[in-house]
């Protein structure tokens, strides 16, 4: 697995069922009562079964540390089913939060399952006195959620030892060895923080088996201590909650005239395939909620043809749910539209207001030849009248929001859900089949052991929704030793150029790169270099050495596969270098180096090719340039920027860039006034073709957005357009 230096993941442990060893400390079990007279002690047999019962799933964790008010609380994965661990083997992974006070109820393990409303706080004596309270706080038997800026760590199993007998009066015990990595919480203004390179300590729980709470209501429950090496940290109680490992939600809204994906049949004849249950393959508990049908059509919008990133961006601003809590629950959005056939099947965007909120399926576009020659049956429909490859198409838009990439990239092509559909096919169909019953009939609506394992043990930040911006786990920049294979010069090239050496500070500058065969045969690269399409990452380090990543703000890649380019062959891409989820790219004056890599993977083994290009960037010059400077360096801006200008939704972007141009034009008359050339600033020049039309942004600062409604489903029975 190639993951980022920093981010932790738990890796298979061996199962262990034999008797605690000698350094194993001791916790006392349930007190037994008053001593009963000795008696002379029977014969006993040397070995006492334990029956601990401690199941596959997750555990609601508290750990009190030794004089500490405030708790840590959490979730613990035992997962005996993952497939790398082997029959005999076991991940165990596991995420803690800052609990609340004592006297404040925590909303992380209190929200009420089916109002989604979450539990009052305030002092304890008022929660014991509200008439629908217990006396004791009744534990929610669900999956807890807690809130983004209370994390505090992940937990890596290393051990796991759950004996099946005791020796004579040692007690049964499970124990649980741990690394622990400590987070950084990000600072203002992003998402992405960071983890320890090693683990921050090393910890080992200490268990017995304990009632449950309330009889009836789940388990089983666990009691014990929290020892690092052999000194006691505090008290920890986990209690069993569910047999998934995570749970979530995915909001489905589809536009008037679109239809969203549908069941399908499961191969083996039995029961049908939907969005839950490709995700309970990664033991994901996920709730689909088909919310919206009929959503108006925006207006000025043709649904019919290839869709603006602008007015997609905007549409799905627009319909998703208004009260949407992304610290009370993990929820995505996917928003079904119409388009045409050849535009994309999908895309999901890094942000809406935080990473990964949503995503968007076409259920007109489809399978045209010049994606694959091994669509088969499918070859020129449309999605929405080829079901099952229509589902795994919208998986794989959902999971990206999820934070998991294309296995093209990171493993190889495959029949899995994060292997992009053209590939699919020619894995399914080979070099010249693709006959009818391969594809769509035998796509696999699953997760290949990589991307389960990482939706069931990543840390929460990387995937939850609202938290890493997407594909930050994952290496981005030039390659270093080892990571990759490189290709040689005379092999494979990459040029990186940029349309200005010498840019003014708060101005987007336009990178282009070209990929080309220069060997005397074919090689099997990426189709599509550009950043949308996943192949390709750029990096810009600064004069300190800081290097930042510039992430695509909108992740189209539903047409990307790996095909051949003929000796001389070239691909070409640009990119606006500006900002992205990872912050604005050129944030200082000084001198800059862009570094373009496209990366892919061949069999399993990674390869790549690299190139730098520099840049200066200029203080600014005159007054006019320190102003627009000041306007631009905005992220409302930046996302006008990244959606390519027209997202007049943005409504301090349309302020921001008005403003902008309204200072040309009266510097402009000043200047001319004074019989002198009007002077403009270079910021403005380079946002010539970006800014805004006043006409536009006044027509849609007064189309008010509609109320949500939710309306009956249509007629399944509509002749598909053609």
């Amino acid at each position: 697995m190639s993951i980022q230096p920093g981010v932790p993941l738990a890796a298979p442990i061996s199962f262990e069922a034999d008797q605690p060893s000698a350094d194993t400390p001791q916790v006392p079990g349930p007190d037994p009562g008053p001593a009963l007279p000795e008696l002379p002690p029977p014969p006993l047999p040397p070995f006492k079964p334990c029956n601990l019962g401690f199941k596959d799933g997750c555990y609601a964790v508290t750990f009190r540390p030794t004089g500490s008010l405030r708790p840590f609380v959490g979730t613990l994965r035992v997962d005996r089913r993952a497939p790398e661990a082997g029959p005999d083997g076991v991940i165990v992974s596991g995420d803690l939060y800052l609990g609340a006070p004592p006297w404040v109820v925590d909303p992380g393990t209190t929200r009420a399952p089916d109002t989604g409303q979450e539990a009052a706080t305030g002092s304890v004596a008022a929660a014991l006195s509200r008439g629908d309270q217990p006396f004791e706080l009744l534990p929610l038997r669900r999956i807890p959620i807690y809130p983004r800026n209370r994390y505090h760590s992940y937990l890596s199993g290393t051990r796991l030892l759950v004996p099946a007998f005791t020796i004579g009066h040692r007690p049964c015990q499970v124990t649980i060895d741990v690394d622990q990595f400590n987070y950084t919480e990000p600072p203002a203004g992003s998402f992405e923080g960071s983890f320890p390179a090693s683990p921050s300590r090393s910890l080992r729980f200490v268990l017995t088996k304990a009632a449950p709470s309330f009889p009836f209501l789940g388990g089983p429950r666990f009691q014990g201590r929290v020892f690092q090496g052999t000194v006691d940290r505090g008290s920890i109680t986990l209690t069993w909650v569910s047999s998934y490992l995570r749970r979530a939600v995915l909001e489905i809204d589809v536009l008037t005239g679109a239809v969203g994906p549908a069941p399908v049949p499961h191969p083996s004849g039995t029961g049908n395939e939907y969005f839950d249950t490709v995700f309970a393959g990664a033991r994901w508990d996920l709730t689909v909620v088909e919310d919206q049908v009929n959503v108006p059509v925006p207006a000025g919008v043709d649904p019919d043809v290839c869709w603006s990133s602008a007015d997609l961006h905007n549409l799905m601003t627009t319909v998703r749910k208004a009260t949407t809590n992304l610290d009370a629950e993990w929820r995505t959005h996917l928003v079904v539209v119409p388009a045409t056939m050849g535009c994309s099947r999908g895309v999901m965007y890094d942000q809406i207001d935080v990473p990964r909120e949503g995503s968007a399926s076409f259920s007109d576009d489809g399978y045209p030849a010049s994606h694959s020659s091994n669509f088969g049956a499918a070859e020129g429909e449309m999605q929405r009248d080829v079901p099952r490859a229509y589902l795994r198409s919208a998986s794989h838009e959902v999971t990206h929001a999820f934070n998991q990439i294309h296995q093209e990239s990171e493993t190889s092509a495959d029949n899995s859900i994060m292997t992009t559909t053209p590939s699919v096919a020619d894995v399914l169909g080979g070099p010249a089949t693709g006959d009818p019953g391969v594809f769509p009939d035998q796509i696999n609506l699953g997760f290949n052991s990589t991307v389960r394992n990482h939706l069931a043990h990543m840390p929460d930040p990387v995937i939850r929704p609202g938290g890493w911006p997407f594909a930050s786990w994952f290496p981005s920049g030039a390659p270093q030793a080892g990571d990759r294979e490189l290709f040689d010069a005379s092999e494979l090239s990459l040029e990186a150029t940029v349309d200005t050496e010498q840019a003014a500070f708060g101005a987007p500058v336009r990178v282009t790169w070209t990929l080309t065969n220069t060997s005397n045969a074919e090689l099997i690269v990426p189709n599509d270099v550009r950043l949308e399409g996943l192949f390709a990452t750029m990096t810009v380090t600064n004069d300190r050495g800081t290097e930042r990543p510039v992430r695509p703000f909108v992740i189209e890649c539903e047409t990307v596969r790996l095909e051949p380019l003929a000796p001389g062959g070239q691909l070409t891409a640009s990119y606006r270098l500006f900002w992205s989820t990872a912050g604005f790219a050129l944030d200082r004056p000084g001198r800059h180096l862009v570094t373009v890599t496209v990366a892919w993977s061949v069999g399993g083994v990674p390869v790549g090719v690299t190139d730098d290009v520099e840049l200066w960037v200029d203080h600014p010059t005159s007054d006019a340039e320190n102003r627009d400077a000041a306007l631009a360096m905005n992220p409302e801006v930046g996302k006008w920027v990244a959606l390519g200008g027209g997202a007049y939704h943005l409504t301090e972007a349309v302020d921001r860039l008005s403003a902008l141009a309204s200072g040309d034009a009266a510097a402009g008359i000043r200047a001319a006034t004074a019989d002198a050339a009007p002077e403009r600033s270079r910021v403005a020049e380079a946002f010539a073709d970006l800014l805004p039309d006043r006409g536009a942004a006044d027509t849609d600062s007064t189309a008010k957005r509609s109320p949500r409604k939710t309306a009956k489903k249509p007629s399944t029975s509509k002749k598909p357009r053609r």
